[in-house]
């Protein structure tokens, strides 16, 4: 028995000896379990072994297993510790759990039936533990029962002890293993890490140096630049010297500025908000320069966080929008310029594309061509449509990039049916493809260059002659409707304040007639209306649609039918012809066309031509007076040496008669009677010869305005008694008789000599036109006023005379039958006049002459004396 034992215990001395050999090679979890199943079972007398290892807390996993089929431990390959299995209360409890026989197995596991065991034998479940730390679970099955020795379970409980040292040793290795490998492979990956980290770091450098734009990073809290780009540290010419390494103060105490003017302080500095925590989007911020110009950056700004949100950097983007801003600035310029100009009329602005549709065009452009917005917005207006035929052939150039001539004179043709002359020229926008036209209005400046044109042919025509006859005004009336009107009709004042008509033409043949009776003489009358205000005036009417109504608002009276006028309504233009405030007539011009109608900007050309024609007549009335005065000149001579004459022949006469008496005397005394009588009549002509020089010398200070007068109180009716008393023998000799109607003294502020040469003259002239017949003289005062008048029954005056005979040198007869050098009646209006007072006559041929003359008696005269 000692013998078998011993010899047992031998046996499994070598078995366990072996399994540890063989336990001792093993070095992973893996092999260690494999020696476990297939070693250390048989060296137990196992026919079935199966170990589980604890693959995570509460949870088994089968890792080998021998003697057992795949397919039945395939629902046992994963076991908690809570299931009620022998290898689970092993697990739980850490405790060698034996069943030595299937009827016990049944019998305290019956809920595993189906477990895959032994169908007889004895069963030992080992837990694999080394100092209280619970590795897993072997189980082991015999194939025959009877239970276990003492020594059975020793050497089992020694087995599992190795197995569990063996198998921590190979965990630990595993691990360590792992270790090594986790570290190899945090150090590849850090090496991978820092590689990339490089190679991002490049990239990220090789980013930033080709940004535009600055970018600043600071590292947090202490601000510390870290990294700058190089176009961070070359903003501007230098004014921000930015350096690495600069700490939250260095640069903080650099100035700029709000746009406003204002400073930044240095809590406000971006990247010292950003700093904080803050995002900062689009601050602006201007630095001066030494050279007097600003740089002016548009700064954004944000933190850079941890995983844990901590700010560690803050970056900061700089773009230098300086010239940007002069860009915009001279952008906005720009547009603004060139919005004014569309805005503006100056000129019309259209774009086309380039097949001439109109794509936008400015107001100026359109009122041009005569088309509105809505056109152009709906694509229904072509540059086609606003070509003439004739100009169609440079339609290509100018839609095909602009390629016209620079500028070049054309007509275009507007939307009813007119056409208008305009400057053009084109240019290809290429950023847009876009054709830009632009046209220049040149209707003013070939109405001008039409209207210099006329005036000048007109003053050709208006200077031809010396005198300008009712043939030359119609000269210069055609000329106007053929040139600036449809008609034209002149019309001149008559001496009698009438108005005749000197001219009237029209552009179609065969109208003149049916314009004259359609544009009556208008009466120049108090009722004259708008006609007659505008001679005295001098201004222009201009009526831009004339019709029944505007004629009936110029002159009363039958309205004549505007059809005469024109086909179509008219604009009509009434110019005054005045010279030197004096009224010549009317120039009247009427457009009848709807492509030339007359505005505000004829009214120039209509007074000009006025004034020309006015110039000519005013010249023409010149020549005529100078004509005139030299034959009054002429006149006057002749007069003038026959009345001289007249006086110093009696004169002359009797002095030689007396000569012929004292020759003949020898001596003798001469008659004293006829001596008497011979120096009465030397002094009656010498008196006479001497009125004809004062009447001269008096028209002389007259024409230089130096009448002097010597104001005393003098009685009207005692001058006319002594001047009628003085006149008895040449009212004898005329076979006059003179009357005077006596009545009251009339006194007043005159000069004596003067009021008696009025006087005298007036009768003197009654006698000699009196045809010996009876003169009346009447003085008397009426109403403050004194008043003379002298009648005679003579020959009269006829009434076209009446307004000149008191002009210089002028008669209303011949000088042949009547003498007198014709100053009289001048002189006569001049003294009265200088009194302040005035004369009239009142006269009919056959029946004799009234001169009226009326005084004011006080200070009026001393005031109207100059």
């Amino acid at each position: 028995m000692r013998q078998r034992a011993a010899r047992q215990s031998m046996e499994r001395l070598l078995r366990l000896q072996k399994v540890t050999s063989e336990l001792s090679q093993a070095l992973t979890p893996e092999q260690v379990a494999s020696v476990i199943v297939r070693q250390a079972g048989p060296a137990m007398g196992a026919c079935e072994a199966c170990i589980y290892l604890l693959a995570a807390p509460g949870m088994l996993h089968l890792v080998q297993a021998m003697g057992m089929p795949e397919a039945a431990l395939e629902r046992w390959r994963w076991l908690p510790v809570t299931e009620p299995v022998p290898i689970a209360q092993a697990a739980r409890t850490e405790k060698p759990v034996w069943v030595e026989s299937l009827a016990s197995f049944r019998q305290l596991y019956p809920a595993l039936d189906d477990m895959p065991l032994s169908q007889n034998g004895a069963w030992a479940f080992l837990p694999l533990h080394v100092e209280r730390r619970f590795l897993g679970v072997f189980a082991v099955g015999f194939p025959l029962g009877g239970g276990f020795t003492a020594e059975d379970k020793d050497f089992a409980c020694l087995l599992s002890r190795q197995c569990a040292q063996a198998l921590e040793r190979a965990l630990l290795y595993a691990r360590e293993r792992e270790l090594r490998e986790e570290a190899e492979r945090a150090r590849s990956e850090a090496e991978e890490h820092r590689r990339l980290l490089e190679l991002e770091h490049r990239r990220l450098q090789a980013v930033l140096q080709q940004l535009p734009q600055g970018v600043l990073l600071a590292e947090a809290p202490s601000g510390r630049m870290v990294m700058a780009n190089d176009r961070a540290l070359r903003l501007g010419k230098c004014p921000l010297p930015v350096q690495l390494d600069w700490s939250l103060k260095e640069y903080s105490a650099l100035r700029g500025f709000h746009p406003d003017g204002r400073p930044y302080p240095p809590s406000e500095w971006p990247l010292v908000r950003a700093l904080s925590g803050e995002v900062v989007r689009g601050d602006v911020m201007e630095f001066p320069d030494t050279e007097g110009s600003t740089l002016t950056l548009e700064v954004s700004a944000g933190p850079v966080r941890d995983a844990e949100g901590q700010v560690t950097a803050a970056v900061a983007v700089l773009d230098d929008i300086s010239e940007r801003l002069r860009m915009e600035r001279a952008l906005r310029e720009g547009e603004c310029v060139f919005r004014r100009i569309m805005e503006s009329d100056m000129m019309g602005l259209s774009f086309c594309d380039q097949d001439g549709l109109l794509l936008e065009a400015n107001d100026t452009f359109l009122s041009l061509v005569g088309h509105d917005r809505e056109e152009v917005r709906r694509g229904r207006l072509h540059w086609r449509m606003l070509l003439p035929q004739e100009e169609e052939s440079i339609a290509g150039e100018l839609w095909t990039r602009g390629a016209s001539p620079p500028t070049f004179e054309m007509e275009l043709l507007r939307g009813d049916g007119g056409r208008v002359p305009v400057l053009t020229g084109s240019a290809w926008v290429e950023e847009q493809e876009r054709v830009l036209t632009f046209v220049l209005d040149l209707s003013d400046l070939k109405r001008a260059e039409g209207a210099l044109r006329f005036l000048a042919t007109a003053s050709r025509v208006l200077g031809q002659s010396l005198e300008v006859s009712d043939a030359t005004l119609q000269d210069v009336a055609g000329l106007a409707s053929f040139s600036v009107a449809s008609w034209c009709v002149i019309d001149l004042a008559t001496p009698e304040g009438m108005l005749r008509r000197a001219a009237v033409a029209h552009r179609e043949e065969g109208r003149e007639e049916r314009l004259r009776r359609a544009w009556p003489l208008p009466p120049l009358s108090d009722s004259g209306g708008a006609l007659l205000d505008a001679m005295h005036s001098g201004e222009p009417l201009l009526f831009q649609d004339f019709g029944v109504e505007t004629w009936r608002f110029l002159a009363s009276g039958a309205v004549p039918e505007v059809e005469d006028l024109s086909d179509g309504t008219c604009s009509v233009l009434v110019v005054p012809l005045r010279s030197h405030e004096r009224t010549l007539g009317l120039v009247t011009l009427g457009a009848c066309s709807q492509r030339r109608r007359f505005g505000p900007e004829d009214i120039s050309l209509g007074q000009e031509l006025a004034h020309r024609v006015a110039a000519a007549l005013e010249s023409t009335r010149l020549f005529t007076d100078s004509q005139r005065a030299v034959r009054l000149r002429d006149e006057f001579l002749a007069v003038a040496s026959h009345e001289l004459k007249t006086p110093l022949t009696p004169l002359r006469l009797q002095l030689q008669g007396l000569r012929r008496v004292v020759d003949s005397t020898e001596g003798r005394p001469v008659d004293p009677e006829r001596v008497l009588r011979a120096s009465r009549i030397c002094e009656a002509q010498v008196r006479k010869l001497s009125g004809l020089v004062n009447d001269l010398l008096d028209v002389s200070r007259l024409a230089q305005g130096r009448l002097p007068l010597h104001l005393e109180q003098v009685d009207l009716m005692a001058i006319a008694r002594d001047v009628l008393s003085q006149f008895s023998d040449e009212a004898a000799r005329a076979g006059c008789s003179v009357e005077l109607w006596a009545g009251p003294p009339v006194v007043g502020e005159w000069d004596r000599v003067r009021l008696e040469q009025v006087v005298t003259n007036l009768l003197t002239n009654a006698l000699k036109y009196g045809a010996g017949r009876p003169v009346h003289v009447r003085v008397w005062a009426e109403e403050g006023v004194a008043r003379l008048s002298v009648r005679d029954e003579g020959i009269g005056i006829a009434p076209e005379h009446r307004s000149r005979i008191f002009g210089k040198f002028e008669r209303a007869v011949s000088e042949r039958h009547y003498g007198g050098l014709g100053l009289g009646l001048h002189i006569t209006q001049q003294i009265v006049q200088a009194f302040g007072g005035s004369i009239l006559v009142e006269s009919e041929p056959g029946r004799g002459s009234t001169f009226t003359v009326a005084l004011p008696p006080g200070m009026h005269a001393m005031l109207a004396h100059p």
